[in-house]
């Protein structure tokens, strides 16, 4: 067998390795506890102290530690990049870097590192790292990446809830355990699947209100949405739409934290506001999206193109209606005096978000903090619903959660499709 032939079977049985792991529950990218120093073999990779994941040879000597990527999700372009340690008597021979079972680079020296395309969705994905040195040691380092999606059996849709619990002051509680919440479909009691603590990614539309009155207070608007959208964890995948007499679709999802301001910046204030078609443009943006669904809604009025009419309150109610049955969580904010406070709290409500009163620019930023910091502390909860997916029809949700004078926070329900 070729020197080549060996890699190519190492990574190919490497990688077989990580795709049961990962099947088991073991291979997960949000790794195991660290283990005891000098207790990894060279098939294997821990935790250590500091988020770095680390491989050693059988007799501890022949290092190799994961420097980047840090994080659980691989998106976008990457750089895998490793730095080892060998005792002074030896050196590295090789060090190939295979990426989803295939072999992509083989280092003989520094840099060890490599620069892959991932791709502008969050998928899964399989790391394996495998060295040998001239003295015959030898050491693999392994990681699997999370998806964003957790659907996992074709048969019966997977639904999951991000819940925010929150004690008397308005503070948030953290360190809740699966055991600590009880959620029901329809009043029926659901065995939970999955619970995550950890921030997941989000898919997120950013609407802003560009019409006429916008004139003179624009500039603040946009300075603070782009400073919010600067702060979100690089795995949120941001849209932005611009909303006057229509809605403008001024940048696709995208995870280029340069081009959101750019579009951002190119909003002009003119016109009317189009408010409930913003509603219905949003749901429309993130209906199907695997991750969690999230618009932030910013304006200083209140919908202009429709009346208090009959016409009016129909098209209300069916933007509000798809939101829903999207399943995006709205965050709302109301700028000055003219904006439509009642209207915007409604809208935060009956999808599960909040709603903010601004009166001037400086509290824009603590704003949009408040809801960086709930969409950080939010629970991820899964499960199979009892009753079949093929009946479909709207399913309300309750979370509760043991935790004395809390409360929780989360969307009302979801459609079940046939």
């Amino acid at each position: 067998m070729t020197l080549l032939q060996q890699r190519y079977f190492i990574g190919s049985f490497g990688f077989a390795l990580l795709a049961l792991g990962f099947a088991l529950g073991i291979g997960s990218f949000a790794s195991a506890p660290p283990g005891p120093p000098g207790g990894d073999t060279a098939s294997s990779g821990a935790e250590i102290p500091g988020g770095e994941t680390v491989a050693r040879s059988d007799d501890g000597a022949f290092v190799i530690r994961l420097l980047s990527p840090r994080g659980p999700y691989l998106f976008g372009r990457q750089r895998i990049e490793v730095e080892v340690e060998v005792p002074s008597v030896d050196q590295v021979k090789t060090l190939d870097f295979f990426v989803d079972g295939r072999l992509r680079r083989t280092a003989t020296g520094a840099p060890f590192a490599l620069e892959v395309d991932f791709g502008e969705e969050i998928e899964r994905h399989t790391l394996l790292i495998v060295g040998q040195t001239r003295a015959g040691r030898a050491a693999r380092l392994s990681r699997v990446s999370r998806s964003s999606i957790l659907q996992t059996r074709v048969e019966v849709s997977l639904v999951t809830v991000p819940v925010s619990v929150v004690d008397r002051q308005g503070r948030f509680v953290e360190g809740l355990g699966l055991s600590d919440f009880a959620l029901l479909e329809d009043d029926q009691p659901q065995t939970l699947v999955h619970f995550d603590r950890d921030p997941t990614p989000v898919s997120m539309v950013v609407a802003l209100d560009s019409s006429d009155s916008m004139k003179g207070t624009l500039w603040s608007a946009q300075k603070a949405a782009n400073d919010f959208i600067a702060s979100l964890p690089s795995f949120y995948k941001v849209c932005i739409l611009g909303f006057s007499d229509s809605v403008t679709l001024a940048r696709d999802f995208t995870f280029d934290r340069t081009g959101l301001a750019h579009a951002v910046n190119n909003l002009k204030p003119a016109g009317r506001t189009a408010l409930y078609d913003t509603i219905r443009a949003a749901a429309a943006q993130l209906r199907g999206r695997g991750d969690r669904r999230v618009a932030v809604l910013f304006t200083d009025g209140g919908e202009t193109l429709y009346g208090e009419d009959e016409a009016g309150r129909k098209r209300l109610e069916e933007s509000l209606q798809a939101a829903r049955e999207a399943g995006v969580t709205f965050y709302t904010i109301a700028f000055g005096p003219q904006a439509a406070s009642n209207l915007l709290r409604r809208i935060a409500a009956e999808t599960g978000g909040s709603f903010f009163d601004s009166r001037d620019p400086a509290t824009l930023r603590m704003i949009y903090r408040s809801i960086g910091d709930d969409l950080i502390h939010q629970y991820t909860l899964s499960y199979y619903p009892t009753r079949a997916g093929s009946e479909g029809g709207w399913r309300r949700l309750t979370v509760r959660v043991n935790v004395p004078d809390a409360t929780t926070r989360t969307r009302p329900g979801y459609l079940a499709t046939h």
